[in-house]
């Protein structure tokens, strides 16, 4: 069961994530949504996380950009098996990011809400992984076991 809920969520966490890469990169199918992120990303500019730090700033097309390929690609790459817990992690930055930024822009708990549900799902995906995989580690140390006591 636990391994069917962890596919399932997967599939579903990367088939929204390749949904709102999209989103931030082309018009392609819905443009109105993506003229809204494509101003919203002008505001996120200016609360960039590291700007204090290292006084630069990327410009926003960019910032929008470059978080929309992050999203493609780690959506792609959780749909396909390949590192998906680095693409769980990175895409849980992101989500930080956004929460991070949403607050600080103070916008509604619609913004903020989105991500902190996209960020919990995320959560629970690399919970899922770390039982999964300390199942199987139970799993082998018990046959090695077994087998030395036979």
């Amino acid at each position: 069961m636990g391994s069917l809920v962890l596919r399932l969520l997967t599939l579903i966490l990367g088939v929204a994530f390749i949904y709102f890469g999209h989103l931030h990169l082309t018009p392609q199918f819905f443009p109105e949504q993506h003229n809204q992120i494509k101003n919203e990303y002008g505001k996120f500019n200016k609360e960039f996380p590291f700007h204090r730090q290292t006084g630069w700033r990327p410009y926003a097309k960019t910032y929008r950009l470059a978080i929309g390929v992050t999203e493609v690609v780690c959506g792609v790459f959780l749909i396909l098996g390949m590192f998906q817990t680095l693409a769980t992690i990175v895409l849980l930055a992101v989500m930080t990011n956004a929460i991070i930024t949403f607050q600080k822009l103070n916008y509604g708990l619609d913004y903020i809400g989105s991500a902190i549900f996209m960020a919990f799902l995320l959560v629970i995906r690399l919970v899922l992984v770390s039982r999964s995989k300390a199942k199987d580690a139970i799993k082998t140390v018990k046959t090695k076991v077994e087998k030395k006591l036979q």
